[in-house]
Formats: C-alpha cells, structure tokens, sequence
C-alpha cells in the first residue's frame, strides 16, 4: 500500500513538473511569436523601414529601444506593439535623433502655422514652448480627437524630439 502511495505521489511530482515546463516553454514561445509579430508590422510599415529599433519581450512585458529620426515614428512603434495580441505593456525608450537639425524657432513657426491654418483650431489660442526640440503645447480644444490629430501632426514634424499637449475643453 505504501508502494503505491508513494508511486502515486512520484507520478503527480512528474506531472507537476512536467506541465511547469511545458507552461515555461509554451510563454516563452509566446514572447517569441510577439517579438516576430511586432517586426513583422514594422517591417511592412513604409515610414519605419529605414529607423533601427530592436525590441526586448519578456512575459509580454514589451521594451522598444533605439532610435528613430521623427517623433510620429516612435509613436508608430509604440502602437504597433499594444495592438498586438499577447503584449501586457509597453516601455518606448526608443529615441528620436532627426536627421537634419532644425531650430525651435523654425518648429514653432510650423506648429503656429498649422494652429492656424487647420480648420479644427479656428479660434483656439495655442501656445507653443520648446526647448531643443521638446514641445510643450497647451490649448483649449473641443474634443479629445483634436488633442490626437493635433500630436500625430506635430509628430511629423521633422526635429521634434517630445511632445507634451496639455489641454483644457470647451464643455
């Protein structure tokens, strides 16, 4: 009897260990299809052939690191990875270098001009601070979309290395 009890309880042991293995292996391969998906969907994004960003996935924890030459490239990576199945969090300590230097003053001016220009902001007062390339947008806006499109445009702007929109809206 007490063979069998202790052959029983070896055969749960193996069990156990068995399917801790198989879990590890099968979370491991997980990573792996996430890191290969996230690549794959760069790589057939035009705008981020040419960047050099690697990627670490652990658990489905995601880090995006390297650098990029605009803004809206880093924000591309970023949403890349959060729409793919399987990923718990990002962390995007990918860099944006731009290729060609640009003033502050030569940024505002084209941050003024779409504020002005663009339909959507008619009226609202915009104010613009950088500091080497960092944008620091606050403006009073109608709806929350406009804070989106507002940050993908600036995002595409060539030297814009951060952006902070701090927005109040109109009830």
């Amino acid at each position: 009897m007490k063979k069998n009890r202790n052959l029983m309880l070896l055969v749960v042991l193996i069990i156990i260990v068995s399917g801790i293995t198989h879990a590890h292996a099968a979370l491991a391969m997980s990573d792996k299809i996430i890191k290969q998906r996230i690549e794959d969907d760069a790589a057939d994004t035009l705008s981020l052939r040419e960047t050099k960003v690697d990627l670490a996935v652990e658990d489905g924890y995601v880090v995006l690191y390297g650098t990029v030459g605009l803004y809206i490239q880093k924000m591309l990576y970023e949403q890349i990875a959060w729409k793919t199945e399987g990923v718990v969090e990002v962390d995007n300590e990918i860099r944006v270098v731009p290729r060609l230097p640009k003033t502050d003053a030569a940024i505002e001016r084209e941050i003024m001009e779409l504020a002005q220009t663009h339909r959507r902001f008619q009226g609202v007062n915009v104010i613009v601070t950088l500091v080497k390339g960092a944008v620091q947008i606050r403006t009073t806006l109608d709806h929350p979309q406009d804070v989106l499109f507002l940050k993908r445009r600036v995002a595409e702007i060539e030297g814009v290395i951060d952006i902070n929109i701090q927005a109040k809206f109109i009830a």
